[in-house]
């Protein structure tokens, strides 16, 4: 019988009170926790005492305390020979590992000698060999090459061959070209070595687990691939050209054949010879590693070999092979870094310093775990960086670990650092008196070692079938990896494979497993309804649940999937009625409908029309709410509607089934600010149609964030919160059993007619309904002036239920309840059933590409058409001045922007969804634009060599450089919509716009105040960019023009007043105030009489050409400069436009489809910029003015573009005068909303500090390096934040609350009880690469000891016993095991076979079994272990990756080996699922080891292991409401007894 299992499966009852959350914090005294300010955090860190003097001096040098403690007799002899085999090694691997730096083999063994001395002062690993590492070598060869090709050192041949190579006349000076790689190698080194000392000063060393095993794997294949290549061209012995960056491994394959005619036969044959041998022999040491003392040192000998055959036979001077040539001795004089080479290395010497440090420290865990000590991460970074910097100071290249290397150093019994000191010894003789005697050498012998040695790397691609069966999104990462870093070269590569890393980890939770939830009857267990056949939805209750983080990028999806779940969409529901209730009010008025005496509705005469598609819309100024203040509806009479019936109205209003709704977030681990203020907005939207909503199994840390964002008020309480969806449940059933639950809108009819005013209208509601009046009167339906809210929330009443069920583990409970089996369609059932068409599927492809066609056919002419007129004119108005304004954001001529405001906008009339939307420029995507163009085209200096720019002026130079990248941006945004990809505008969080907006804003204030000013100042671009242009406008600014200046104050002032008198007043306006359009025509006619142009020297807007130009094509060559700045653009611009489009679709009761709107906008600005327009988007103003205007549909777009032809046709000579600073003003008087968001600062700040860093460093990377590095930046730091939060999840310690079935945090309650011996953990988050060591620290905090040190100190301790019962030294008594010798006897330190200590303990061999908690003999000392059984609460656990996977598994191992039980409860069907497909389990991991519940898993326990007799009424508390019953027959009595004994024939739940 499995030891997890239920022998029977016994039935069980409980009995407690129902819960909110609320009444059991009260009823159980919750404990506030004390939060540390940051000032006491700061005063705990810096303060200092003795002996946390010392702590930290040998924290950093760790050398102090293991030098200390050096056993010299026993460790000295081994450190000896390993350090000699190693140092041999290590020469050779310094000379051969120099060649893919690109610089000569003496300075690999330079780099083979220095770091090893900083790092036996530094480092706390004792057993890895510090050196160079064959992928780092490359990742600095890459740079060298681009900085130092040989191109750059060529010289005319002079027949001598004396300084250089010569070929066809050209020699190459080979003392310059070495002499500058090796600084190039050595500054990188220094700057590797820096960001490595600052990172471990900042103690970021985690950032190391966000390189996954799978982004690792993949990563040094393609390395190894990378080095094949570069060695396959010494070992030909052919001449290449210097290669690096995209393709370079392509370009030097193509050179390598087509060299091949020219390849040394001598070189070729050593080098096949070599790798035959050293591949034999290496085999040869690995199977017969355990018969081998010392692993046979095949590279050395060969090369010995070698060397000796060339210089015997004179390979160099009669067969012409490639030699090392001379290898000087003694060592360089130190030197410093060459700073100016410092910028353009920064980026690969960044990615070169994190690959160096997780190899190494990757390498160091793996001995450390073995050798049974621990390595300081952070301290292992400052290591390596001081390492690193002495080793580039002395013209070496940088350091980190080689595997193969460090196997050597430890199979040869090196014990500490001790052997890399007398490995850096022998270097140091070979430097100093022996590297003569290799001078003979063959380069395609060293060469050929190092491809011999890359067959590890290589054998790495048999994961990629196992990873696609068991891991998908792993797999996918190990490919994208691979092949990003072979093709785009190892540095971009790396950043590649680890932003789609990040990627994956997002999306994994950006579109979660949402599940509908049943009962499954007589118990208090809920699953998905798709799972089970025996399962029940409670009637008029939905339970829906999560299961995942809700966060930004999945916020929408989650309100998707509930609209989905719950069969309606509350707002359009919300809406839908109150139409309904104006309509019925209005008739009533009229005579047509009466109320009865008991308020219900009769019909006098037939009513009402067919609602086909949209609602009528005559009066509306009154149906649509806008009236005015006071001006109310003030019914006469009391009405009561039952929406459930039908309506006395022909108004289709979507029927509601449902009274309450459950959200289950037991696994959902955090919130950030957006997806509180969603869900509080989701929670009253259903409040408002009568559906109330529960929170069930919410994370105490999900509260208490919840509280910190203000996320509760009067109308969403913490009395929605529950402890368990049963809780919820039976708190619903009682409610609805009492009559207390009604429809919230049916009990406030009655209040209508007393209401006298619109109430008060919150920025919350403002968010669904932005300038809704419609919202506000439905609104007062619930809140009156003077009423009190209407619904209330109770306190749940201590009212007790009781369940009864048998105790289920998951194997139990799927043998009881049949499942039904899913069949999950193939990627090819997937292709088939897209790519089937029939004539329906034709039509509806039809429409959705042409959505005109679906509002065009139900266009109603005569209440639509004139809106339509009004709006089209006043929005053309304002898009001609926006127009001729963006434009000098895009560095433009004025009249571009004119082109801009028209054919764009002709476009999306028919391929956009959205009826509202201005099309057009807009300010943030045309900065964007002009900082492409002054790049391209400067203001100061010549253009870049681009061949369409000859005979252009420059306008037209950069007008053709604005189209083309418009015409890439469109492109970009085509392909992503035909893509369907239009769901990655979720990853631009509120926040993240928030910033970006702001920091936008400062660059466009900054680049309209040189016309302002008045002042000629040049356009910059790039990072810094806006300091320069403050620079050279301050170094000016006597040169103001006052008649410009004077002006624009003007202006603004005006314009600003006007602006607020229009928001104050918006609902008694007819229409805002046009005061940009007022105030341009003014100062154009003042500046026409005044001359300002002449007078005043005023810069205007000039010559404005009569009509269009004819359309051209984009130039390819700009494409390739502006690939980079197009995709930021073409994402911004769509994210703007959707989210403006979606405030209007809410608003106006209309579907807007995103991948739609990306297709339009592509092909919007596709056409554009054939007719010369730039970027197009939409501008919130504008969108405002064509909304509130009157605009029904794109029709008022279609007349707005008009109106921009008739200025363009003929009167855009009218502008001519318009003074630039007119311009410049009115776009800054706009900016005011995106400068007003700074005030989210100190908001975030209190609130969630995450979103603060993210909204700050957007901000602040967007004002520094510009709006395109910027919003990557941001992109960046917002990804990382959805893995930080994932990544240090706050685990807990559970324990039971006395008298329930609940568990908690034991820090949080007093009245709590953990039974002895059973430790319960939880981790709230998923676990993936980023996090698995935390959760295995954490793990390993919670039981109180390390389960693999425990495990390796019992093995080592059985060997002792075995030994001394072998010696006669120990005999066997009636008390045990008794030790005969005299004398203390010592613990073996004999550390082979290590692999054997990992095992389980065997005990077959021995007399007796020993207990390990007991005294044991012989001095032998065993960490105790108090623990027999671990529960693992795995309920907020959405997803495990594969190297979650391994990890999970080997900690599970390393637990039950020593004897722990372990049990994992509430785990995800899902994640079941993925754990029978990898082949999880296995003789030792059980699935028997699955429980439902927390409880059945402690009632398990308790089953198994009673407890004593002195804790038996302590321990009687953890269930004295719980009953476990057994089989009379067998003897078993009850394991927990109450009052009576409940015979469980049935299960049941009941009150």
């Amino acid at each position: 019988m499995d030891a997890h299992s239920p022998e029977n499966l016994y039935p069980y009852t409980v009995s407690r009170p129902i819960y909110s959350n609320p009444t059991f914090e009260e009823d159980n005294e919750r404990q506030a926790r004390e939060e540390r300010t940051l000032r006491e955090r700061l005063s705990r860190t810096c303060g200092c005492s003795g002996r946390q003097a010392l702590k930290v001096v040998k924290g950093v040098f760790p050398v102090i305390d293991w030098l200390s403690r050096y056993p010299i007799r026993e460790w000295l002899p081994s450190d000896v020979i390993s350090g000699v085999s190693t140092g041999l090694v290590c020469s050779l691997q310094g000379l051969a590992y120099a060649l893919l730096v690109s610089v000569a083999p003496v300075y690999g063994l330079y780099s083979a000698f220095f770091p090893i001395l900083t790092y036996f002062l530094l480092g706390t690993s004792r057993h890895i060999s510090v050196g160079p590492f064959p992928v780092t070598c490359l990742m600095v060869g890459s740079v060298v090459l681009t900085i130092a090709p040989d191109d750059h050192f060529l010289l005319p041949g002079n027949g001598t061959g004396v300084n250089g190579t010569e070929a066809d006349g050209i020699v190459v000076d080979v003392e310059a070209m070495e002499a500058q790689r090796i600084m190039v190698a050595s500054s990188m080194t220094v700057l590797v070595g820096l960001f490595q000392v600052v990172m471990g000063l900042l103690q970021v060393g985690f950032l190391v687990r966000y390189l996954s095993d799978p982004l690792v794997g993949g990563f040094t294949t393609a390395a190894a691939f990378h080095v094949l290549i570069s060695q396959l061209k010494i070992v030909l012995s052919v001449p290449t050209n210097n290669h690096s960056g995209c393709f370079s491994i392509l370009y030097m394959l193509i050179d390598v054949f087509t060299n091949i005619r020219q390849t040394n036969r001598a070189d070729l044959v050593a080098g096949l010879l070599t790798i035959v041998i050293v591949m034999a022999v290496k085999e040869v040491n690995s199977k017969f590693r355990h018969k081998i003392p010392v692993p046979i040192p095949i590279e050395v000998i060969v090369t010995v070999v070698a060397a000796g055959i060339s210089y015997a036979t004179e390979l160099e001077s009669r067969y012409g092979a490639s030699i090392v040539h001379s290898i000087p001795r003694g060592f360089a004089p130190a030197q410093p870094p060459n700073t100016e080479l410092l910028w353009n290395i920064l980026g690969s010497s960044f990615s070169t310093a994190v690959v160096s440090y997780a190899v190494a420290v990757s390498v160091a865990k793996v001995y450390a775990a073995k050798h049974d000590y621990t390595i300081d991460g952070n301290q292992e970074l400052i290591a390596f960086g001081f390492s690193n910097v002495f080793c580039g100071c002395f013209s070496g290249f940088v350091a980190s670990t080689a595997l193969s290397r460090t196997a050597v150093q430890e199979s040869t019994g090196g014990k500490s650092q001790v052997a890399g000191i007398i490995s850096a010894v022998m270097v140091m003789i070979v430097i100093l008196a022996l590297g003569n005697l290799l001078e003979p050498l063959q380069k395609s012998v060293l060469a050929a070692i190092v491809i011999a040695n890359l067959k590890g790397m290589f054998m790495q691609v048999t994961e990629v079938p196992t990873l696609w069966r068991q891991n998908r999104a792993d797999c996918f990462i190990w490919l994208a990896t691979c092949l990003a870093s072979v093709v785009l070269g190892l540095d971009v590569g790396l950043l590649a494979g680890l932003v789609f890393e990040m990627g994956t980890v997002v999306v994994r939770t950006q579109f979660p497993a949402c599940s509908t939830l049943g009962n499954i009857p007589g118990t208090n267990i809920y699953r998905n309804m798709k799972d089970y056949k025996n399962i029940a939805e409670v009637p008029g209750i939905k339970i829906f649940k999560c299961n995942a983080p809700i966060y930004f990028a999945n916020i929408d999806y989650f309100k998707e999937r509930l609209r989905v779940t719950v069969g309606f969409d509350s707002v359009r529901v919300f809406k839908k009625r109150n139409k309904a209730l104006k309509k019925i009010h209005k008739l009533i008025k009229k005579g047509k409908l009466r109320a009865t005496e008991t308020g219900e509705v009769v019909s006098e005469v037939s009513l009402g029309v067919d609602n086909k598609g949209f609602e009528s819309e005559q009066d509306s100024g009154r149906e649509s709410g806008q009236v005015e203040d006071g001006d109310w509806p003030v019914p006469e009479v009391e009405v009561r509607v039952d929406w459930a019936l039908e309506l006395p109205v022909r108004v289709s209003v979507p029927k509601v089934q449902i009274h309450s709704l459950v959200l289950d977030f037991s696994a959902v681990s955090f919130l950030d600010v957006v997806a509180v203020k969603s869900l509080r907005l989701v929670i009253k939207e259903f409040l408002r149609i009568g559906v109330n909503v529960y929170i069930a199994g919410c994370d105490d840390e999900i509260v208490r964030k919840m509280e910190a964002l203000s996320f509760f008020d009067e109308e969403v309480t913490r009395d929605l919160l529950f402890l368990s969806v049963h809780d919820a449940i039976l708190f619903i059933k009682l409610e609805t059993a009492n009559g207390s639950m009604q429809d919230a809108m049916v009990e406030g009819l009655s209040l209508m007619q007393d209401c006298t005013e619109p109430p008060p209208f919150t920025e919350e509601e403002d968010l669904i309904e932005t300038y809704d009046n419609q919202h506000r009167q439905l609104h007062s339906n619930f809140l009156c002036q003077g009423a009190a809210p209407l619904i209330e929330k109770k306190r749940v009443k201590m009212k007790q239920y009781v369940v009864a069920r048998p105790l289920y583990s998951e194997d139990a409970f799927a043998d009881e309840h049949e499942k039904i089996h899913r069949h999950h369609k193939t990627l090819r059932h997937h292709v088939k059933q897209y790519f089937t068409c029939d004539l329906k599927r034709a039509k509806n492809a039809a429409l959705s590409l042409l959505p005109f066609i679906g509002w065009m056919r139900i266009y109603q002419l005569k209440e639509w058409l004139l809106s339509d007129i009004v709006s089209g004119v006043s929005t053309g108005l304002v898009a001609v001045l926006q127009g001729l304004a963006y434009s000098l954001l895009a560095s433009l001529p004025p009249w571009y922007g004119l082109f801009t405001a028209f054919f764009p906008v002709i476009i999306y009339f028919f391929l956009g969804t959205s009826r509202h939307i201005s099309v057009g420029a807009f300010p943030v995507l045309s900065l964007m634009v002009g900082a492409v163009v002054t790049r391209l085209v400067p203001d100061e200096g010549p253009p870049v060599n681009i061949t369409g720019f000859e005979g252009l002026t420059s306008d037209e130079q950069r007008v053709m450089v604005a189209a083309s990248v418009t015409f890439l941006m469109g492109i970009m945004q085509l392909a992503m919509g035909l893509l369907q990809v239009g769901f990655i505008v979720m990853y631009l969080s509120d926040t993240l716009v928030s910033g970006f907006t702001t920091a936008a804003a400062i660059h466009i204030l900054v680049s309209q105040l040189k016309f302002v000013l008045g002042l000629v100042v040049p356009g910059l671009s790039g990072p810094l960019s806006i300091v320069y242009t403050l620079e050279k406008i301050f170094v000016q600014i006597e040169k103001t023009n006052v008649c410009d200046l004077v002006t624009s104050i003007l202006i603004m002032v005006v314009v600003f007043i006007v602006k607020e008198i229009n928001d104050r007043y918006k609902a008694k306006l007819p229409v805002p105030i046009p005061i940009e359009v007022i105030m341009t025509v003014i100062a154009c006619g003042v500046s026409y009489a005044f001359n300002f142009r002449v007078i005043y020297k005023v810069d205007v807007v000039g010559r404005i050409p009569v009509g269009y130009e004819s359309p051209m094509g984009p130039n390819m060559q700009i494409f390739g400069q502006t690939a980079v700045e197009a995709f930021p653009m073409a994402i911004v611009g769509f994210a703007v436009a959707f989210s403006v489009a979606k405030v209007y679709s809410v608003k106006h009761d209309y579907i807007i489809d995103g991948n739609q709107e990306l297709i339009a906008f592509g092909a919007s600005n596709i056409i554009g910029a054939a007719f010369k327009s730039f970027a197009a988007s939409t501008a919130l103003s504008r969108s405002a003015v064509q909304e509130s205007t009157g605009g029904k549909t794109q029709i008022a777009g279609l007349l707005s573009a008009l109106i921009v032809m008739v200025v363009t046709l003929a009167i855009g000579f009218l502008l001519e005068p318009l003074p630039k600073s007119v311009l410049g003003a009115v776009v800054i008087v706009n900016l005011k909303g995106m400068l007003m968001q700074i005030r989210e600062v100190p908001y975030l700040w209190r609130r969630d500090r995450p979103d603060c860093v993210v909204w700050v460093v957007t901000c602040l990377a967007s004002i520094l390096l510009g709006l395109d590095l910027g919003l990557a930046v941001g992109l960046g730091i917002e990804l990382l934040t959805v893995v930080f939060r994932a990544q240090f999840p706050r685990c807990s310690v559970l324990a039971n609350i006395t008298g329930t079935d609940i568990y908690k945090d034991r820090k949080d309650y007093m009245s709590i009880y953990e039974p002895e011996g059973v430790k319960i953990f939880r981790i709230p988050s998923p676990i993936f690469f980023a996090n698995i060591d935390f959760f295995r620290g954490k793990l390993v905090e919670a039981v109180g000891f390390n389960p693999l040190r425990v495990l390796r100190k019992r093995n080592k301790a059985l060997r002792t016993i075995r030994k001394l019962l072998k010696k006669g030294e120990l005999q066997m008594t009636s008390k045990g095991l008794l030790l005969t010798s005299s004398g203390p006897i010592e613990e073996s330190e004999d550390e082979s076979n290590m692999e054997e200590l990992d095992q389980p303990t065997d005990f077959k061999d021995l007399p007796v079994q020993v207990n390990w908690n007991s005294e044991l003999p012989a001095n032998i000392h065993v960490p105790r272990v108090d623990v027999h059984s671990l529960i693992l609460d795995f309920s907020a656990v959405s997803f495990l990756d594969i190297s979650a996977l391994k990890g999970l598994k080997a900690a599970l191992k390393e637990l039950i080996r020593v004897e722990v039980e372990v049990y994992i409860v509430a785990c995800d069907e899902y994640i079941l699922e993925k754990l029978h497909s990898c082949k999880f389990f296995d003789d030792e991991v059980k699935s028997s080891m699955f429980f439902l519940t927390l409880h059945d898993a402690m009632l398990h326990i308790l089953e198994k292991h009673p407890v004593n007799s002195e804790n038996t009424k302590i321990c009687e508390k953890v269930i004295t409401t719980a009953t476990i019953h057994g089989n009379q027959c067998n003897g078993v009595s009850s394991l927990r007894s109450r009052d009576k004994f409940v015979h469980g024939s049935e299960p049941e739940t009941k009150f």
